[in-house]
């Protein structure tokens, strides 16, 4: 068992690589990556019961890397914007669906939701502040 608790703790730290705020995602990535782990021992693997938690796990894992490049590298705010608040609420949704498996994973999903209102909050006023040039 210790090899996929070690490979989907891992897991989440793939796309912070090129993140920023390491010493923050560091924690985040390890506690939500441990979580999953939490989540599959539970539901026995990547069962048919683990499709809905695991699937939004993955889906908010890879929204989660996809921000940074939209709003770093492309400089996107109003797209990355419109994706970190669905992002934050996939997030939701994949602590409701853990909550009945296991409280301790959906702890784990907590500071990280805290962090993303707090990052959603800063992209909002990033946006409002900074009109991106119309494109025509």
């Amino acid at each position: 068992m210790w090899l996929p608790m070690i490979g989907m703790t891992a897991l989440p730290h793939l796309g912070g690589l090129y993140g920023a705020f390491p010493v923050v995602w560091t924690c985040l990535y390890t506690s939500m990556g441990y979580g999953s782990y939490l989540i599959w021992k539970e539901l026995g693997g990547f069962t048919q019961d683990a499709l809905v938690p695991l699937g939004l796990y993955g889906t908010q894992l890879a929204l989660n890397w996809a921000w940074t490049p939209i709003f770093f590298g492309a400089h996107k705010l109003k797209l990355a914007l419109m994706e970190i608040v669905l992002l934050t609420g996939t997030v939701g949704a994949t602590m409701a669906s853990w909550y009945p498996i296991s409280s301790t994973a959906t702890l784990l999903l907590a500071p990280y939701l805290a962090w993303l209102c707090l990052a959603t909050s800063l992209n909002y006023c990033i946006w409002r502040d900074n009109a991106e040039e119309k494109e025509e």
